[in-house]
């Protein structure tokens, strides 16, 4: 994910797999098919000698891209970086949302840098020994 402050509102700032998989849209299971059945059908058309291997081994990584794919794309949303008014009727809002900066004038900035610290917290060296 990029370390810039996320476009859409936040509903869980590090959702872990299970939030991800909870959160699948219809989309991303017609995706994950599909994607799977793509690669079934390519890897029987390409796999000559033998068939059906070729083509379990082609849907086996089709399915795998297509879980990483989908993972990423419910992570994003969860996190704010994708449209996700669906997740926020459903789970709602996370109570530290990241302060946006407004400029005023786009020619004149104002030098605050381009993440807030309730995305990337600022370190802090006074524990180190």
């Amino acid at each position: 994910m990029p370390f810039s402050d996320p476009q859409y509102p936040v509903i869980n700032p590090s959702p872990n797999v299970d939030n991800c998989l909870k959160s699948m849209r219809f989309q991303d299971y017609i995706v994950l098919a599909g994607s799977t059945a793509a690669t079934w059908g390519y890897g029987y058309l390409l796999g000559k000698p033998l068939r059906g291997a070729t083509a379990s081994t082609a849907a086996a990584l089709g399915m795998t891209f297509a879980g990483m794919f989908v993972l990423q794309d419910t992570r994003a949303r969860l996190m704010g970086f994708k449209e996700n008014a669906e997740e926020v009727k459903a789970y709602g809002l996370y109570e530290h949302q990241p302060v946006k900066v407004v400029h005023k004038d786009r020619r004149f900035p104002v030098a605050c840098g381009s993440v807030s610290a309730s995305v990337k917290p600022v370190p802090r060296f006074d524990n180190y020994n």
